[in-house]
């Protein structure tokens, strides 16, 4: 019996689950070289960052909001305190950020998720929030030489 598996949007098959992990690992590696690249996602999807909507947000968010996201694309993830440390902003003015960068998405008709995700986990008694941007917003404000060629 067939083990089967979807990635980027195209259903794999492999014979055996040995085989499966194998395919997974060399998919994983290609998309992840495809990126360092700078080439698009290989997914099979409508792609919501186009270099328009990304002009789009640029154009309409503030500078706290376009500082934000510079340091999820320069880095893979970022904890919340990390975030606080390279812009610098306490807790309240990031939730400001986070505010008003969810208000130009909805004008888009987008959802943060489809910009970045935040992943909660809790060390303890303590939450930690860790951001990571969309690989198709990467890729698509790369293709517009961003933030370089917009500072």
């Amino acid at each position: 019996m067939a083990i089967e598996f979807v990635h980027g949007g195209r259903l794999w098959r492999a014979d055996t689950p040995e085989e499966a992990i194998r395919l997974r690992k060399h998919l994983e590696v290609q998309d992840e070289a495809a990126f360092n690249t700078g080439e698009g996602p290989d997914v099979i999807e409508e792609q919501v960052w186009t270099p328009d909507a990304v002009t789009d947000l640029l154009n309409g968010i503030g500078n706290r909001q376009k500082q934000f996201l510079r340091v999820l694309f320069e880095e893979r993830t970022l904890t919340t305190d990390k975030v606080l440390e390279k812009l610098p902003l306490d807790h309240a003015s990031f939730a400001g950020v986070l505010s008003g960068l969810s208000k130009q998405l909805k004008k888009q008709k987008l959802k943060t998720w489809q910009l970045y995700n935040a992943r909660v986990e809790w060390d303890g008694k303590t939450q930690v929030r860790t951001f990571s941007l969309s690989a198709d917003f990467k890729w698509a404000a790369r293709e517009l030489g961003w933030p370089e060629k917009w500072i």
